[in-house]
């Protein structure tokens, strides 16, 4: 998630999930957006480029 991007309002979120046909109550709701900011918190800390050669790759053969 870039810094522009910014995560949807309990409001925002509450309407998108209104759309979906699934009867959601407001605890529902509000736990389901609490795991959706956790969610692109983690996402963000994923590196956008990973450093391959830090590690050789492990190769398990099943004759061995």
């Amino acid at each position: 998630m870039t810094p522009a991007d910014k995560p949807p309002s309990l409001e925002e979120f509450r309407t998108r999930a209104a759309h979906s046909g699934l009867p959601l109550t407001d605890e529902d709701i509000r736990h389901l957006h609490q795991g959706y900011l956790g969610l692109l918190q983690l996402m963000a800390r994923i590196p956008d480029r990973w450093d391959w050669a830090a590690e050789p790759p492990h190769v398990f053969r099943a004759d061995e």
